[in-house]
């Protein structure tokens, strides 16, 4: 039987992907800040309930004041990630950006065994070889039918950096595990949230009362898609609490498969003999992952 660690993070794909499928029917009649803003409002209780809960329950603790500062270190770098990819994708075709920042989980492997001293079987790194690179030809297979528009020299460059700072985030989440309960890390996030939120809202110059979402039929899909993605997280945190950083992340970032294969079921997507391959090859990689 595989260990817990990979169940929850074969949960964190299945919910990841059901979310973004989920999200796919609200985001053509939302724009992108509108969805920004439906996330913050529905994931922000949840993060201060997690974060009230540690506080009523802090006497049962003693946490290194220097793993708190990895978690918030953490929870900045995986939403400032966040919110560049989308700048990202408004300026160029998702086949290009999504291509470079599926790479991602390749940066977590190299700094995961560097740094933290992880350590693969030899099948495992290969299953994580796999993964990376099916994915990087899924979002180029998968984005080709999206139509095309240029790539903008900023657009790299947001890339680039959602590549970077989504591959330091990994590091800082599994050093602050190392020490933080999941709801506590979780928690830190209702810190993080607001400035990095209201910032971004500031730099695009947009009041904040333009975007706030009005009850509807796509902001309930919405708000549908953001609660699904929580669990998400929280199964996806508990997979890195437990297992090594440089396999745990692979194997969640292939939640793409997912998607894909319910938005061909469901949403009528076309979905070509490569997909299928490249599909089939990432079932392979996590089939490896899993082996320990």
């Amino acid at each position: 039987m595989p260990e817990i660690w990979v169940l929850l993070a074969l949960s964190a794909v299945v919910l990841y992907g059901i979310s973004q499928v989920i999200g796919k029917l609200a985001i053509d009649s939302l724009a992108a800040p509108t969805m920004v803003a439906v996330n913050f409002l529905v994931s922000m209780p949840v993060y201060l309930l997690f974060f009230l809960c540690f506080l009523l329950s802090l006497g049962s603790f003693q946490i290194g004041s220097e793993y708190i500062i990895f978690g918030l270190v953490a929870a900045l770098l995986g939403r400032a990630g966040y919110y560049t990819y989308l700048e990202a994708l408004e300026r160029g075709p998702v086949m290009i950006v999504g291509s470079i920042t599926a790479a991602y989980p390749a940066i977590i492997t190299i700094l995961a065994i560097t740094l933290l001293g992880e350590s693969l079987t030899a099948i495992q790194g290969v299953g994580v070889v796999i993964i990376i690179i099916s994915m990087i030809g899924l979002s180029f297979s998968h984005g080709s039918s999206k139509g095309g528009t240029s790539f903008t020299r900023l657009s790299l460059i947001l890339s680039i950096a959602t590549l970077i700072l989504w591959g330091v985030w990994g590091i800082f989440v599994k050093l602050a595990l190392r020490e933080l309960p999941i709801m506590f890390y979780l928690g830190l996030y209702s810190l993080v949230l607001p400035p990095l939120f209201f910032t971004y809202f500031r730099y695009k110059r947009i009041p904040f009362k333009q975007v706030l979402p009005k009850w509807s039929l796509p902001v309930i899909i919405a708000v549908i898609a953001v609660l699904i993605g929580q669990l998400a997280l929280l199964a996806d945190t508990a997979a890195v609490s437990l297992g090594e950083a440089a396999v745990v992340f692979p194997l969640i970032a292939s939640y793409p498969v997912v998607m894909i294969l319910l938005a061909f079921a469901f949403l009528k997507e076309r979905l070509s003999r490569r997909d299928v391959s490249l599909v089939f090859t990432v079932i392979i990689g996590i089939i490896l992952i899993s082996t320990t």
